[in-house]
Parts: structure tokens; C-alpha cells; sequence
């Protein structure tokens, strides 16, 4: 095999290893103000949810009292971003240019109230 085979083997290969990848939600098509909807959207969702666990684990006896300092410390910053995240879209829902009926739209809608 030459060396000019083995090249266009190579690149064969490669360029059907890179097809068979499985998008990533953060590659999912989504560009300008959508992919920073979608982004912002799944941030306060997931943010959301760790400040709900972290206030459960800080009444909950059985935690140690050192995850709970620790929590203690991480909750006000948890709520600093919740509300950065929720600035940022409340701005992005004003937009005229986002479709209303999307999928993290309504989402994003549902987190800001």
C-alpha cells in the first residue's frame, strides 16, 4: 500500500468515525438567541433543582454537619446565579425573534415565574 493509500484510508476512516458521533444537546442545531434560550434555560433548570436538594439535605438530620456548612456557604451563591440566569431570560424572552411554541422557550417561561 503507498503512502497516498494509506493517506486517503485514513481519511476514510476518520471522516466516518466523525459520522457516527451522536449530537450533544449543545450541538444540537440550536444558534444566536435560541442556542442562549436553550442554554440559559437548562442552567436555571438544573440550578433550580440543586438549590431545592441542597434546602432538603440542610433540614434533613442525617447529613453531617460538615456537607451542611459546606451547603450553607453554596446556597446564597446558587440564588446569586439563579437570579443572574433569570435576568438574562426574562431579556432573551422579550425578543421578538424566538418562536414562542419552542421547546425552551416554554420552559424558560415556566422557570422565570
Amino acid at each position: 500500500e503507498s503512502q497516498t493509500e494509506s493517506s486517503t484510508n485514513n481519511h476514510r476512516k476518520k471522516k466516518n468515525h466523525c459520522t457516527n458521533i451522536k449530537m450533544d444537546h449543545l450541538d444540537s442545531g440550536f444558534v444566536g438567541l435560541e442556542r442562549a434560550l436553550m442554554v440559559n434555560a437548562k442552567t436555571l433548570d438544573r440550578l433550580t433543582k440543586e438549590h431545592s436538594e441542597a434546602k432538603k439535605k440542610m433540614d434533613d438530620k442525617s447529613i453531617e454537619a460538615d456537607k451542611k456548612t459546606f451547603l450553607k456557604a453554596q446556597i446564597p451563591k446558587m440564588e446569586s446565579e439563579i437570579k443572574d440566569v433569570k435576568e438574562k431570560l426574562l431579556n432573551l424572552l422579550e425578543s421578538e425573534e424566538l418562536d414562542p411554541r419552542g421547546e425552551y422557550y416554554l420552559l424558560a417561561e415556566k422557570l422565570v415565574k
